[in-house]
């Protein structure tokens, strides 16, 4: 099969689980013998990269933007003629809010083709102030009421997120389950102790947050969180990986200097590099990600091919990847004395800490990439199958 995949970023702007998903996927369905290629922007803040290219094998047209005033509101520059001018047998888009989503189902309509649209994330489900809220429930659905009748199957991440997606009931039968997930070579043994002496982390036990440094991902309940831990674990280090997002990272800073724990956290920046990033991974003691709304979180399932506990927030698909007390512990996202607490208990007990990775290790081995990466190609052979009907 010939397959496009569509979304607002791809190497080497990997800002999230989103572009480590396709990535990942890809690589798998390239693998299996089929063609792919991924239409993306050419360019995140001001660093922009060429047209044309190849990822690994991955075709990849990358495309300018008429807009681009946040994350979520873009207008592309030539993607529907981009799309229409080649010849494929399955249009891939991912998160229905966008405009790049309906001009790419639009796309597969006019050329006869099926369509697949991931749903990472059930946007009016994510807290916002109010004043953001109100815009962005309306989009919400003004994009679902569009979006969700031209596609040909609605990929959700975690059947958590079923219940709040907007105008969703009259397409339950579109519905597949597809969740996040890992590389096979993510289980293997990382050198923790590299990553830390690069980044000059010298502290124990290490807390780890990999992300995007912005408020809705929570890293500033970490650094509220600090103080309370410090206390009673002096040597603690806190590990922030991650792209900065509207200079939060500056914010996160002065936070951390108010409360007297700057020199206890430490931030890398991004770090696309995959032994890297499992090494950050491995450098941990646990893994902390304590977001505002997740459709599924692939730093989590990696955290867990690291043998590592998680504390993370009850909210969104997470509760499909993490039982409370089984493997890792679940908080109130705001919760910060909860927050706290959760870590601290992790860290005070290292033998249950153990117990809880383990157990997280065993989960994450049926969350592989080559085996989602064939239950994706059995849907795109019933999309291709539905359409030719």
């Amino acid at each position: 099969m010939r397959i496009a995949q569509v979304n607002s970023y791809f190497h080497p702007f990997m800002i999230g689980g989103a572009e480590w998903y396709i990535y990942n996927m890809s690589k798998e369905l390239l693998r299996a013998g089929h063609e792919v290629t991924v239409f993306t922007a050419d360019h995140y803040g001001s660093e922009k990269v060429p047209s044309e290219g190849n990822v690994d094998g991955i075709r990849v047209r990358r495309i300018p933007l008429k807009v681009d005033l946040s994350y979520r509101v873009k207008i592309w520059d030539g993607l529907s003629e981009a799309l229409e001018g080649e010849s494929f047998d399955i249009i891939h888009t991912y998160d229905y809010a966008q405009r790049h989503t309906l001009d790419a189902l639009n796309a597969a309509r006019m050329a006869g083709v099926g369509s697949a649209l991931t749903v990472f994330d059930v946007h009016s489900s994510i807290p916002r102030d109010w004043y953001k809220r109100i815009p962005m429930n309306y989009l919400d659905g003004y994009f679902a009421r569009r979006a969700f009748p031209l596609a040909t199957r609605i990929l959700v991440r975690a059947p958590d997120l079923i219940k709040g997606l907007p105008a969703i009931d009259q397409f339950q039968n579109k519905i597949r389950i597809t969740p996040s997930g890992v590389r096979p070579e993510s289980f293997e043994t990382y050198d923790g102790q590299r990553f830390k002496s690069k980044y000059s982390v010298d502290g124990s036990p290490v807390i780890l947050f990999l992300g995007r440094l912005n408020p809705l991902k929570g890293p500033q309940f970490i650094i509220e969180a600090a103080p309370l831990l410090v206390s009673e674990f002096p040597g603690i280090t806190f590990i922030f990986v991650g792209p900065d997002q509207s200079g939060y990272r500056g914010r996160l800073e002065a936070r951390a200097a108010e409360l007297g724990v700057s020199s206890r956290v430490h931030f890398t920046g991004m770090i696309s590099d995959f032994k890297e990033k499992m090494e950050a991974y491995s450098s941990c003691d646990l893994f902390c990600l304590p977001t505002s709304y997740e459709g599924t979180s692939q730093s989590i399932f990696e955290a867990m091919t690291q043998a590592k506990p998680v504390v993370a927030t009850r909210t969104g698909g997470i509760p499909f990847q993490i039982e409370d007390g089984t493997d890792g512990y679940l908080v109130e996202y705001g919760d910060v004395k909860g927050l706290a607490e959760a870590m601290a208990r992790t860290l005070r007990d290292p033998a249950r800490a153990r117990e809880l990775g383990v157990r997280a290790k065993a989960k994450v081995a049926d969350f592989q990439y080559p085996s989602l990466a064939a239950g994706l190609q059995t849907i795109y052979e019933e999309i291709v199958k539905t359409v030719g009907n």
